[in-house]
C-alpha cells in the first residue's frame, strides 16, 4: 500500500495551457461527450488570444446554440490559470448561475457558485474563489450592489450582458411605484407639479384605476425645475423611501449627483436615474483588468458602451457563416394581421392551449399588450408562471400543464426541446423603464432604441429553438410589434435565415380566418410533409436575402464615446467638459434619421448651460441655453415635448402653450390613432366610414358619436361626459377644450331657441368647475344645428356660443379624412421620425392644426346670426311662441 504523502504539493506551480484554445484539449475530466470544440469557437478563441487580450473590454458574440458559455468559461479558466487571477462569471439569475456551474463541470473547469445572501457563501467556496482555484460563478447584483462582497475580481465575464442592462442600472435608479408607495408618489408630484401643463398633473395625480392610455402619460421633469426643487426633493426622499430597500440604496448612490439625474414621472410611478450608468465609479466593476460581454447579439450602434457605462468595447466579428442562419427552425404567426384584436387574442390562447405551456415576454406590467394577453389567458383558465417562480429552478414551469411562464427577460434563459415549443412575443419591447417609454412614445427616439428592440427581439425567439433539431411556434401579438416587424428597413438587420421565417410567417398569417390558424401550427407540431415542403421554402428564401449594414447604428456607434464623457462629466460636475461632450454628440448625429435623438442631446446641452449660468452668473450661457432650445425644437417640429420646451425650461408660468405646441401634440395624436387604426387591412376604413356615418345621421346618440371620432381625427382627446349638464361632447388638447351641444335633429327651417342656447353656453362653466384649467385655457362652446337663424331673446344669453352646421362638420371631416389616408398610405415606407414629420407638414398645409380649427369652428357666434320671429322649437321644452318669450 502506497504511503500516504507527508506534505501537500498539488498547488505548486506547473506551466499551464499558452492559449484558450489549446486549454480545452487538458480538460481531462470534461463529459466523453464533448470532443471538441466546434469551428466557430475556435475561431472566437484565437481571435481574443491574438488581439484582445490586454483589452480592457472585449465583447464576444456568438448566436444561441453555437456554444457560448463553453467560450466564455475557457477564457475565463485560461486566464485563471495563466495569469492566476481571479475571475467572476456573472449571470442575469441564481437558476442561469446553477446552470453555468453544471455546464463548467461538464467541461471540467473549477466553478464555485456564490449566490443568494453575501454573508451566507460557503466560506471554502469564497476562498477558492480569492486563491484562483476556481471561478465564481453569481449573479449581476452580486457585484452591483453597494457593498459586494465580490469586490476585487480581476476579470469580469458578462454572460447575457444584454439582460444584465436593468441590474447594472438598477444601482443608480430610484424607481418607485405608485401602488407600493402612493404618499410618497403624490408628494413629490405636488412638489414639481409647476413642471407639468394643468392637464397633464390632473391626470397624474387621478386616483382612477389604470387605462391603456395612462400608458402614454410620461413626462421628464426639466432639468432648471430638478434643481429649484432639489433640496425638497433630497428631503423627501430621506424621509420617506424604507431603509434595506433597493431604492434606498439607489438614492444613497445618486443624492451627491442628483443634477446628474433625470426624472421621469408617469401615471404609475417614477424613476430618477443618470441616462447612462457611471459604472465606473463602481470599483468592483472598474478595477477589473478586463471586462468581457458575452451575447447571442450585440448590436453595432454602441447600446453595449451605454448600458456598461464604458466609453469603447472592443468586438471580436461574428464567426464566417453565422451572420447568415441562427438555431433551430421556428414559425411565425402573426394573428393581428388577418384578425381584430380579440379574435387574435383568442387564437394565442387556443395556441398555448395545444402546446400545453408557454413562455410570454412583454416589455413590462404596464404594457397595454402585455396586459391584454396574460388577461386571456388567465380568464381562459391557463396558470401563470412569474419570474420570482423559477429563480433557482425552471423545474416549477417544466413540470407544469397548461401553464405559462411570463418575463419580461427577453435573453438568458434556455427552454430547450420538449421544455417549450411555443413562445408569446406580447407587445415591442421598448419599454424595460421609464426612461425608454419615455425616449421611444414621447420624444421618438427611435434610431436609438430600434437596435434595442431589435436586439430583444432575436434574443427573446431564441428562447426555445437551443439546438440545430430543435424548433419552437412563435406568435406575435400586439399592433406595435407586428407593424414595426412589417417594415423592411427593419427585419432586413436580422440575419438572413430570420429574415426568411418571419417573411414566411407573415404571408401565411394575412389571409387566415381564425379557424385556420390552428391547422398550420398542427401541420409545425407534426413535423410531416406538409412541414418539410414548407422548410424547403424557408431555406430558400434564405439563400436569396442577405443582412444589410444600419447606416443608423454606424452614427449612433460614433458618438457613444463622447456620450459616456458626458456622463461622467456630469457625475463630477464639469460642467463645461459636459457642454462640450454634449455638442459633440449633438453635432455628430447628422442625418434626417437621428433628427429626434440629436434633440435629445441639443435638449442636454442647453441644460449644461443652464447649469452653468447658474454657478457662473455669466448670462452667456443663457442665451446660449436659448439658441440649444431653438434647435432642439427646430429639429422635430412634429414632436409635443421638444415644441414646449422653451416654456417648459422655464420655473414660472409665464405663457399659455405656443401654436407650435398644440400642433405637435394633435400631431402626437394623430400618429397614434393611425396606429390604433392600423397601417394595413380594412379597420382603418371600417372606422373612417363608421364616423362618416354617425356625423351624417340625425339620431342625437349616433351624431354624439361621430363627434368623438372627428375630434379624435383631428388629434384631440375627445369624450361624450354621462354626467348632468354636461355638453354632449367636448374635446380636449393641452389648453384648449371644445364643448359641442349637438342639435343634429331639428328642422332647418325654424330659428334656434333660448333653452337649446342657455343649454349650450353654460358648458363653459361645467368645463371650468370638472376639467383641469389655467389662465390661458381656451374654451370654444359650439352649438352644432342644421338651423342658420335664431330667435330674438337669444341674442341675451349667447355670450361667446359659436354656431356650425352638420354639413360644416362633414366638409371638416372630408379634409381630415384626405390627410389621414395620404399619410397611412405611406406608413410602411416611413421611418416614424419622418412619418411626424409628415403628419406635421400635411395637417399646417391643409389648415387642419388645433388653432386654426379653433378658428374655423369660432367663426360664427350665434349673437351675430339672423334673428327672427315666430316658433323657435326647443327639443327639450316643446315650441316657444312669441306669447311665452320675455316681455310678452
Amino acid at each position: 500500500m502506497a504511503r500516504k504523502p507527508v506534505f501537500k504539493t498539488e498547488f505548486a506551480e506547473t506551466v499551464g495551457p499558452t492559449d484558450p484554445e489549446s486549454l480545452f484539449h487538458t480538460l481531462r475530466e470534461r463529459g466523453r461527450e464533448i470532443k471538441h470544440l466546434w469551428a466557430q469557437q475556435a475561431d472566437l478563441l484565437r481571435a481574443y488570444h491574438q488581439k484582445h487580450l490586454d483589452a480592457s473590454d472585449v465583447a464576444v458574440e456568438l448566436p444561441t446554440g453555437a456554444g457560448k458559455t463553453l467560450v466564455g468559461l475557457l477564457i475565463a479558466e485560461w486566464r485563471r490559470r495563466a495569469h492566476s487571477e481571479r475571475i467572476a462569471y456573472l449571470c442575469p439569475t441564481r437558476q442561469l448561475a446553477r446552470q453555468v456551474h453544471e455546464q463548467a463541470k461538464g467541461y471540467g473547469i473549477q466553478t464555485r457558485v456564490l449566490i443568494g445572501r453575501q454573508r451566507g457563501y460557503l466560506p471554502q467556496d469564497f476562498n477558492d474563489y480569492q486563491m484562483s482555484r476556481a471561478i465564481a460563478v453569481t449573479t449581476y447584483s452580486a457585484i452591483f450592489n453597494v457593498n459586494p462582497r465580490i469586490d476585487d475580481a480581476q476579470t469580469l465575464i458578462l454572460d447575457d450582458a444584454h439582460a444584465g442592462e436593468n441590474f447594472i442600472a438598477r444601482m443608480w435608479s430610484v424607481e418607485v411605484d405608485r401602488s407600493e408607495a402612493t404618499h410618497l408618489y403624490r408628494a413629490l408630484l405636488n412638489l414639481l407639479r409647476h413642471a407639468f401643463d394643468a392637464s397633464v398633473y390632473e391626470d397624474l395625480i387621478s386616483d382612477d384605476n389604470w387605462e391603456p392610455r395612462k400608458a402614454s402619460i410620461i413626462e421628464l421633469v426639466p432639468s432648471p425645475v430638478a434643481r429649484q426643487y432639489a433640496s425638497g426633493i433630497r428631503a423627501l426622499l430621506d424621509e420617506h423611501l424604507p431603509d434595506n430597500t433597493p431604492p434606498r440604496f439607489a438614492w444613497n448612490c445618486i443624492k451627491g449627483s442628483l443634477d446628474a439625474c433625470n426624472i421621469y414621472i408617469s401615471w404609475d410611478g417614477f424613476l430618477i436615474r443618470p441616462f447612462i450608468p457611471p459604472t465606473l465609479v463602481h470599483p468592483a466593476f472598474s478595477r477589473a483588468k478586463q471586462r468581457v460581454y458575452m451575447s447571442a447579439t450585440l448590436g453595432v450602434g454602441g447600446e453595449l458602451e451605454r448600458l456598461s457605462g464604458v466609453r469603447n468595447i472592443k468586438r471580436i466579428p461574428l464567426p464566417r457563416g453565422w451572420d447568415r442562419r441562427g438555431s433551430g427552425r421556428r414559425l411565425f404567426l402573426m394573428p393581428n394581421l388577418a384578425l381584430e384584436d380579440d379574435d387574435a387574442l383568442r387564437v394565442m390562447r387556443s395556441a398555448v392551449r395545444a402546446f400545453g405551456r408557454a413562455l410570454v415576454l412583454t416589455p413590462s406590467r404596464h404594457d397595454p399588450d402585455g396586459k391584454a394577453v396574460i388577461g386571456t389567458l388567465s380568464r381562459g383558465g391557463i396558470s401563470l408562471l412569474t419570474a420570482s417562480e423559477i429563480e433557482d429552478t425552471i423545474k416549477p414551469f417544466v413540470e407544469s400543464e397548461n401553464s405559462v411562464l411570463v418575463l419580461s427577460r427577453y435573453d438568458g434563459l434556455d427552454l430547450a426541446d420538449d421544455t417549450c415549443r411555443c413562445v408569446v412575443l406580447a407587445g415591442l419591447p421598448n419599454g424595460a423603464n421609464l426612461q425608454e417609454r419615455f425616449l421611444w412614445s414621447r420624444i421618438a427616439a427611435h434610431s436609438l432604441l430600434r437596435d434595442r428592440v431589435l436586439t430583444r427581439f432575436t434574443q427573446g425567439v431564441g428562447r426555445c429553438t437551443r439546438s440545430d433539431n430543435d424548433y419552437a411556434l412563435v406568435l406575435v401579438v400586439g399592433r406595435r410589434l407586428v407593424d414595426f416587424l412589417q417594415k423592411v428597413e427593419n427585419r432586413r438587420i436580422f440575419n438572413p435565415e430570420l429574415q426568411a421565417e418571419m417573411q414566411f410567417g407573415i404571408e401565411n398569417s394575412r389571409i387566415k380566418g381564425t379557424d385556420e390558424f390552428p391547422e398550420l401550427w398542427g401541420a409545425f407540431g407534426d413535423q410531416g410533409e406538409e412541414w418539410r415542403q414548407a422548410e424547403r421554402a424557408i431555406v430558400a428564401q434564405r439563400e436569396r436575402l442577405s443582412r444589410h449594414d444600419d447606416p443608423i447604428s454606424q452614427r449612433l456607434q460614433s458618438v457613444v464615446s463622447d456620450e459616456v464623457t458626458y456622463l461622467y462629466a456630469r457625475w463630477r460636475d464639469d460642467l463645461e467638459g459636459a457642454l462640450e461632450c454634449a455638442r459633440k454628440v449633438a453635432d455628430g448625429l447628422g442625418g434626417e434619421e437621428t433628427k429626434a435623438y440629436r434633440a435629445w442631446w441639443y435638449y442636454l446641452s442647453a441644460d449644461s448651460a443652464m447649469a452653468l449660468q447658474k454657478a457662473t452668473g455669466d448670462d452667456a450661457y443663457q442665451s446660449a441655453a436659448r439658441d440649444l432650445l431653438r434647435r432642439a425644437s427646430a429639429c422635430c417640429l412634429g414632436i409635443r415635448w421638444f415644441a414646449r420646451l422653451g416654456r417648459a425650461t422655464s420655473l414660472e408660468r409665464t405663457s399659455a402653450p405656443t401654436e407650435s405646441e398644440t400642433t405637435a401634440a394633435a400631431v402626437e395624436a394623430i400618429r397614434q390613432r393611425l396606429t390604433e387604426w392600423r397601417p394595413v387591412g380594412e379597420h382603418f376604413e371600417r372606422k373612417i366610414s363608421e364616423i362618416e356615418r354617425n356625423l351624417e345621421s340625425a339620431e342625437y346618440r349616433t351624431f354624439h358619436r361621430g363627434l368623438k371620432g372627428l375630434g379624435e381625427m383631428l388629434g384631440f382627446e375627445a369624450n361624450l361626459p354621462k354626467t348632468d349638464a354636461a355638453p354632449d361632447c367636448v374635446w380636449g388638447l393641452d389648453s384648449i377644450y371644445v364643448s359641442h351641444e349637438a342639435k343634429s335633429d331639428q328642422t332647418p327651417s325654424d330659428p334656434i331657441g333660448v333653452n337649446d342656447v342657455r343649454q349650450a353656453a353654460s358648458h363653459k362653466d361645467w368645463i371650468e368647475a370638472n376639467l383641469p384649467v389655467d389662465r390661458y385655457t381656451k374654451i370654444v362652446c359650439l352649438i352644432e344645428s342644421p338651423r342658420t337663424t335664431i330667435a330674438r331673446e337669444v341674442v341675451t344669453y349667447a355670450k361667446t356660443l359659436c354656431h356650425v352646421t352638420p354639413a360644416q362638420l362633414k366638409v371638416l371631416f372630408d379634409e381630415i379624412a384626405a390627410v389621414l389616408r395620404r399619410v397611412r398610405s405611406k406608413m410602411a415606407l416611413l421611418t416614424e421620425e419622418k412619418l411626424i414629420e409628415e403628419l406635421y407638414r400635411e395637417i399646417d398645409r391643409e389648415n387642419l392644426t388645433p388653432d386654426k380649427v379653433l378658428m374655423r369652428l369660432s367663426q360664427q357666434h350665434v349673437s351675430k346670426m339672423k334673428v327672427v320671429r315666430g316658433v323657435a322649437v326647443s327639443e327639450s321644452n316643446g315650441p316657444i311662441t312669441n306669447d311665452r318669450l320675455p316681455g310678452h
